[in-house]
């Protein structure tokens, strides 16, 4: 009697990458179209500030429900493991660039608002952080490239009401 060893089959996720996919597109489209809901979406002048991000978002969810559907039959493929610690950087980058760009209120502590000056670098250098092989020279000099890339961008070719430095130039 030969005892053969068998190999369990791989276990199959209940939903899978192709599924996730499809249904973060529906979850970002419904949050875009809320978010987009207080803008009109017609004015006495023609079309309104609403109407292509409504649009948009109609477009995003009616994709992600065609992802959803074309993938519906197949088998899911796995996401694999995602270490939550690579993606820790990134979200404090983004959170601190938030409460920094304009400023924020937390009852009696107060984030003055530190403009693109300070949240921009924050944000890139923090996010960077997520990189294994991140060497810390390379990552400032990006950092600094970076940031003066998206001030002249945003602020001055763009032109976006965007605080720069207001605790150093006054916008």
């Amino acid at each position: 009697m030969s005892h053969e060893v068998t190999n369990p089959p791989p276990p199959r996720p209940l939903i899978g990458r192709e599924r996730l996919a499809g249904l973060c597109l529906v979850v970002f489209g419904l949050f875009a179209l809320y978010a987009s809901a207080d803008l009109p979406f017609f004015t006495e002048g023609g079309v309104g500030s609403g109407l292509l991000p409504r649009a948009l978002s109609v477009l995003i969810i009616l994709l992600g429900i065609v992802q959803l559907a074309i993938c519906w039959r197949e088998p899911p493929e796995s996401t694999g493991n995602w270490p939550i610690r690579d993606m820790v950087p990134v979200l404090v980058g983004i959170f601190l660039f938030a409460l920094t760009i304009r400023g924020f209120d937390f009852g009696s502590f107060k984030i003055p608002v530190l403009g693109m000056a300070v949240a921009t670098p924050l944000a890139i250098f923090c996010s960077g952080m997520a990189a294994k092989d991140a060497r810390l020279v390379e990552l400032l000099i990006f950092t600094v490239v970076l940031s003066a890339l998206c001030i002249a961008l945003f602020r001055f070719a763009l032109g976006l009401s965007l605080p720069v430095a207001p605790w150093l130039i006054g916008y």
